[in-house]
């Protein structure tokens, strides 16, 4: 079993990472698997080294300890960095180019953003025959009623219409390099991931690279486990952003706190019994003991 926390640097690290990495960690330990640290950093406009570093710093504060991946801000640009790995999805690029599964787009999010009022893909560019060889995204053609579906490991059966809730999705952007949706899968692939937590606001990227398992035959993906916690969010119901400095883990520790109240968060999603804890290992022994994983609490 190998599971794995994958932040990306474009801001500071806040309370809804922190729980995730922390759901994530705990599974590791239930499962006596393997923990990855793998930081995306593709979005190099919004790359930051004190962004990379605060994330080394968040999970020391945090009590987590991974067993892969790596231990500095130049160990990781040096080693470990997406941008390392390029040739990898370069060659997964030129399958799909070979299969007709993509195409390319020139449509901008503003249009996009304009003319439907969302950012779901409705095939514009789908039969204009756009050169591939100029600066265009390449998005992947989704059927009509496309349903991708699985035994999520919080929610039960999810199914999602991947057609409707998502369109043709970019796999390769205009700067020439993978999508997130690409990036992702590929290195879940590479780092022969078993299991993945992930937020609620995740589910469609999840059925979206299924679907790109489905389309390559790669039943090791296919078979990865994956499971959707709930999100936490501000007062006025709004996802945690990043760009919030007064909620995140940097001004928490430079206030002098310690996370038990992020602690109590976790326990609470992971439906664990209200006992006492201090440390992330004492909530790491109370998932032993109560298995929550096995549960559809969260």
């Amino acid at each position: 079993m190998k599971t794995r926390i994958a932040p990306t640097p474009s801001g500071f690290l806040h309370t809804g990472n922190a729980v995730s990495f922390l759901i994530t960690y705990c599974l590791a330990k239930c499962e006596n698997g393997k923990l990855l640290l793998r930081i995306d950093d593709l979005d190099r406009e919004r790359y930051r080294r004190e962004y990379v570093d605060d994330i080394f710093y968040s999970l020391d504060w945090l009590g987590i300890q991974y067993d892969e991946g790596p231990f500095s801000v130049s160990d990781f640009e040096k080693n470990w960095s997406q941008h390392h790995r390029l040739k990898i999805y370069t060659d997964a690029l030129q399958v799909s180019l070979e299969n007709d599964w993509v195409y390319a787009c020139n449509c901008s999010r503003k249009e996009l953003m304009t003319s439907g009022g969302n950012s779901i893909y409705h095939g514009n560019c789908r039969n204009l025959k756009n050169s591939f060889l100029e600066n265009l995204a390449w998005r992947w053609q989704i059927k009509t009623d496309t349903y991708i579906h699985w035994a999520d490991m919080f929610r039960s059966q999810i199914q999602i219409n991947l057609t409707e809730q998502m369109g043709d999705f970019v796999v390769k952007q205009k700067n020439g390099l993978p999508s997130y949706q690409l990036g992702s899968y590929v290195d879940d692939l590479h780092f022969n991931i078993t299991h993945i937590i992930r937020g609620a606001d995740l589910l469609t990227s999840t059925a979206a690279q299924l679907y790109l398992a489905k389309c390559w035959k790669a039943t090791h993906f296919q078979g990865i486990h994956f499971g959707h916690h709930h999100l936490l969010t501000d007062e006025n119901g709004h996802k945690l952003s990043k760009s919030s400095d007064s909620r995140s883990l940097k001004s928490f520790r430079e206030n002098g706190q310690i996370p038990l109240n992020i602690l109590e968060i976790a326990r609470k999603m992971l439906g664990l019994p209200d006992e006492k804890i201090e440390t992330t290992e004492d909530l790491s022994k109370l998932c032993i003991a109560y298995k929550p994983f096995l549960n559809e609490k969260i």
